[in-house]
């Protein structure tokens, strides 16, 4: 039984030092790690040379350097393999398909798909005595409201090198990351309104696109140099950095054209995330903020369609997986996660832990020894031992996947168990079932050969869904129903959202 959890803010508030528990190192107290989690944008796991040197072809320096200072998960998944459910999993610790939210992503307007009673890792880190903040993409669902004095005003005209964003600046947002545990925010909502940059609970101005990632760096390294006095002397920060890129657009700043080595604009775009990355690691080197950080790396999803021109020239965004963004298979929700925390952390170091982007709220609060409501974080496991070189005393064993069109799937040890139809194979046959061990690409469907299997791990499934968690604790409701086989319609307002970006395609 999962222990009932309670914040410890009196106790823990605002003290500078945190406890690791004892089963994983030492009882001797230390500094409390800044944390700094940059979260890239459709970026597959084999976007960074160094995890994919045999079909990597765009040069990504500054991650490969990560790599080798810090921690590799090579078995790092997502609570999905789009946008908007992967960033709930992320901040909240739970599935995103156990809200209203069964498919696709939110658009403009859209209300929070995050409670406003719903403990989040800014909450978690807050309530630690942290400073929180995020600086960028939210994608999470927030109101635009128009002031009257602001009705009626046209809005700048969209041009190749702009996005429109929903309302005219100078418009508020009742509802946004600062109602949902962050001190500070500064960014857009989502790709096609990230012209429209937002401080605070106030939308400040309008950019062009290319101009979005340059900005967010100099923010980042503006947050770090102000709040670098403050973390010295026992004020720690959590800054979340959700990029812009490799996200379309695609837009490479002006220095940056060439820098692939693959002459597309793709690779160019991939050259400076990894030089965007580059920049965080100096703005806390030259604060002396390096030995006692977390800085972590991973991505919301795989790569997109956008890859394209660059895998015609040999480059392979996902490596040896198969699928990508919103697919079922490994390229669709594997993604790269690196840490770096020179204090703990072995240089150099991999591991092969399955773990899920749901976990951190767990992982973190095992760190503050802290224990949580069961009404929060209810699919989090916490990996924290390995941090520090040790073996988890109760790992993840199994994980659920899910599909930009809601399709599930469920791993369990090497195991996997798609809900779904194989394309271009047997359409009498319901499911998919792959040995991950012997066939990583996902390439022969054992469902026929081993029907047991199937059953007992779609069983599992049915109950994480039926109990409302996924880990030991007291159930808990769903939001919405959930149709396991999606022979439902759905009708949201996802749905319209999703029409009328294929129409803008067009």
């Amino acid at each position: 039984m999962k222990h009932k959890r309670i914040y410890q803010i009196a106790a823990i508030g605002l003290v500078l030092s945190c406890k690791v528990a004892a089963n994983q190192t030492s009882s001797v107290e230390s500094p409390k790690p800044n944390v700094v989690f940059i979260f890239a944008d459709d970026m597959g796991y084999g976007e960074v040379q160094a995890l994919n040197p045999q079909w990597g072809k765009i040069p990504t320096p500054n991650l490969d350097r990560l790599v080798k200072e810090g921690m590799t998960f090579t078995d790092a998944h997502t609570t999905s393999s789009v946008c908007t459910p992967s960033r709930y999993g992320l901040l909240s610790g739970r599935y995103s398909w156990r809200t209203t939210l069964q498919t696709f992503v939110l658009g403009d307007g859209d209300a929070p798909l995050i409670a406003e009673d719903r403990m989040t890792l800014g909450h978690l880190f807050r309530e630690q005595g942290y400073h929180t903040a995020i600086l960028g993409k939210w994608h999470l669902g927030f109101t635009n409201v128009v002031p009257d004095e602001l009705k009626g005003v046209p809005k700048p005209k969209k041009t190749a090198e702009r996005y429109v964003g929903p309302v005219p600046v100078g418009s508020k947002v009742p509802d946004g990351p600062i109602t949902r545990g962050f001190d500070e925010y500064f960014g857009w909502h989502h790709a096609r309104s990230m012209s429209s940059l937002i401080s605070g609970d106030t939308y400040i101005e309008e950019v062009d696109i290319v101009d979005v990632l340059p900005r967010q760096n100099k923010e980042v390294s503006r947050y770090i140099d102000q709040k670098s006095a403050d973390a010295k002397a026992g004020n720690p920060f959590f800054l979340y950095v959700p990029i812009s890129s490799p996200h379309a657009p695609i837009v490479p700043a002006a220095k940056w054209k060439g820098k692939g080595g693959l002459g597309d604009d793709y690779s160019d775009f991939i050259a400076q995330t990894d030089s965007f990355i580059g920049d965080v690691s100096a703005a806390l080197e030259r604060n002396g903020l390096t030995e006692n950080t977390i800085l972590i790396f991973s991505a919301d999803n795989g790569s997109s369609a956008n890859r394209a021109s660059s895998e015609k020239l040999g480059h392979r965004s996902h490596a040896q997986f198969r699928g990508a963004k919103g697919a079922l298979e490994e390229g669709g929700h594997r993604v790269p996660f690196i840490v770096r925390w020179p204090a703990q952390v072995k240089e150099g170091s991999i591991s092969n832990q399955l773990i899920c982007l749901s976990d951190m709220m767990e992982t973190f609060a095992e760190m503050f020894a802290v224990e949580l409501p069961d009404t929060a974080a209810e699919d989090s496991i916490s990996f924290l031992p390995v941090f520090y070189g040790k073996p988890v005393e109760s790992p993840r064993v199994d994980v659920v996947h899910h599909s930009k069109d809601g399709f599930f799937g469920i791993r369990q040890g090497d195991w996997k168990l798609l809900l779904q139809k194989p394309k271009g194979g047997d359409q009498d046959v319901s499911m998919q079932l792959y040995n991950l061990k012997d066939d990583i690409a996902e390439k022969y469907n054992l469902i026929t050969q081993h029907p047991e299997k199937a059953e007992s791990m779609l069983a599992l499934l049915k109950t994480y869904v039926a109990d409302g968690r996924s880990t030991p604790g007291e159930a808990q409701e769903n939001d919405a129903e959930i149709d396991l086989w999606k022979k439902k319609k759905v009708k949201s307002s996802q749905s319209k959202e999703k029409r009328n970006n294929k129409n803008k395609e067009k």
